[in-house]
């Protein structure tokens, strides 16, 4: 992963911890990509990486339909 994906997807995951904790109520990739594109433009891609890497932090947790919630 070169410096400006790393960079893009540590950003990513800032976003996706901050709308999770706004919210309080677990979201698929789907709304949360559509929630934060009034604010950034993400790849499909970078999103999931970054949705990912919180799950493996134990930042997050998928639900059993596969929604993303804080943990």
């Amino acid at each position: 992963m070169n410096t400006s994906t790393a960079e893009q997807t540590e950003n990513t995951k800032n976003l996706l911890l901050r709308k999770l904790k706004e919210c309080q109520a677990p979201m698929s990739l789907q709304e949360l990509e559509t929630n934060l594109s009034s604010e950034v433009t993400l790849s499909h891609r970078t999103l999931k990486e970054a949705a990912w890497q919180l799950v493996e932090e134990g930042k997050a947790q998928f639900t059993v339909s596969w929604d993303l919630e804080i943990r």
